[in-house]
C-alpha cells in the first residue's frame, strides 16, 4: 500500500535571491522603472570578491568602486548579476548592518536600475560615495544626503589620479523598504550640495559617518534632494 511521506525541502540562500530578484523585477515594471533585466543571485564572498577584481580594470573610472577584503565581505551578504559583471554587498551585522557597499557595473549604469532597488530590498539603509554624479543616479531611487567631506589626497584610492579631479565623499540614506524606493523614484532628482553639511578635518569622515548614524536612529528629515 502506497504511503505519502513528507518531504523536507531546504530552501538556500541562492533560492530565496533568486525569488527576490524576481520580486523586484515585477515591483519596478508594476511603478513603471525599467530594470535591467538580469537575474541577481547571491554568492561567497570569496566569488564576489574575484567577481569585483576581475570587473575593476573595465570600470570607468574604476578608482572610485571600493575593493574589501575576502573577510570583510564574509560579513555582508553578496551578490552578482547573471553575467557576473555587476554586483553589491550589504552589510550584516553592527554598525555596518544595512550599509551598501561595493556597488559595480561593467559598461556604466545600466544595471544600477535593478541593483540598488535589489539592495533596498535585502536590507539596504545606507551608503557612502564619491559626489561626482553617483550622488544624483541614487537620489533618483529616494537616497538622501546627510553630508559631505572633502576629498583628501592621502586617503585617495589606487588608480586615482588628480586630473580626474577632487570630488567629495558624500553619506546617504536610502528608502527603508522596496515599495517605499518605488514611491520615491524621481529620475530627475538632484543632490543640491550646496546645502549639504560639511565635514573637514582629519576626522571629517568619521564625524561624516556618526552624524548620519544618528540621523537615522532619530528618524530626522533628510531632505536633501532635490529635483
Amino acid at each position: 500500500m502506497a504511503t505519502n511521506k513528507k518531504r523536507n525541502y531546504r530552501v538556500t540562500a541562492a533560492h530565496r535571491s533568486r525569488v527576490l530578484s524576481m520580486r523586484v523585477d515585477r515591483t519596478l515594471r508594476a511603478a513603471g522603472i525599467q530594470p535591467n533585466g538580469q537575474s541577481i543571485r547571491q554568492v561567497s564572498a570569496e566569488e564576489f570578491h574575484a567577481a569585483i577584481s576581475a570587473s575593476k580594470p573595465n570600470i570607468k573610472r574604476g578608482w572610485m568602486v571600493d575593493v574589501h577584503t575576502v573577510d570583510e565581505y564574509r560579513g555582508m551578504k553578496c551578490y552578482l548579476t547573471a553575467d557576473g559583471k555587476g554586483g553589491i554587498a550589504v552589510g550584516k551585522k553592527g554598525s555596518e548592518k544595512g550599509n551598501v557597499a561595493s556597488l559595480f557595473s561593467v559598461g556604466g549604469g545600466r544595471k544600477l536600475s535593478k541593483l540598488l532597488p535589489y539592495a533596498v530590498a535585502a536590507g539596504g539603509r545606507k551608503l557612502d560615495c564619491f559626489a561626482d554624479g553617483l550622488q544624483d543616479m541614487y537620489a533618483a531611487y529616494g537616497a538622501r544626503a546627510t553630508g559631505q567631506t572633502p576629498f583628501n589626497d592621502e586617503y585617495a584610492p589606487d588608480g586615482w589620479d588628480a586630473g580626474e579631479g577632487r570630488p567629495p565623499v558624500v553619506a546617504m540614506t536610502l528608502p527603508n523598504s522596496l515599495n517605499a524606493l518605488v514611491k520615491a523614484y524621481n529620475p530627475n532628482a538632484k543632490v543640491d550640495m550646496k546645502k549639504v553639511k560639511t565635514f573637514k578635518g582629519e576626522d571629517g569622515y568619521d564625524r561624516m559617518i556618526d552624524d548620519r548614524n544618528r540621523q537615522m536612529r532619530g528618524g530626522a528629515g533628510l531632505a536633501l534632494s532635490v529635483g
